[in-house]
């Protein structure tokens, strides 16, 4: 087996148009979703949701998202993209947020902080 040299080696997970989950769904690496996701979501890494893609749950989790398609959850990340197609629905934490125009952004933002990303207390 070869090594690559000066790369790191990158897991990518990959749901398709057709695939559809129903339960909680955990990975690591690079998330890629063309898909239906209804459940909660925590990814140690990058989380893309494709234009085709569908997420549906109480909470989406990971280092950065990406998103195409539609979200229905609360969203916690450091980086959060919605791109002119995006439909998001729900309560966003994150260090930074761009939204491009023509995205669907319904519910409120929490943007900016570092204690955003810190569990809000139960009290």
């Amino acid at each position: 087996m070869g090594r690559m040299l000066g790369r790191k080696e990158r897991t990518l997970t990959y749901l398709g148009p057709d695939t559809e989950v129903l339960g909680d769904f955990k990975a690591k690496g690079h998330v890629r979703i063309d898909g239906r996701v209804q459940g909660l979501v925590l990814v140690e890494g990058e989380l893309e949701v494709g234009p085709t893609g569908r997420v549906e749950g109480e909470r989406v989790e990971a280092k950065a998202v990406h998103i195409h398609g539609e979200v229905k959850a609360d969203l916690v990340a450091e980086k959060v993209s919605l791109s002119k197609t995006a439909r998001f629905t729900g309560t966003l934490r994150a260090q930074t947020l761009d939204v491009e125009a023509g995205a669907v952004f319904v519910g409120q933002s929490v943007v900016g902080e570092q204690r955003v990303l810190e569990a809000p207390k139960e009290g």
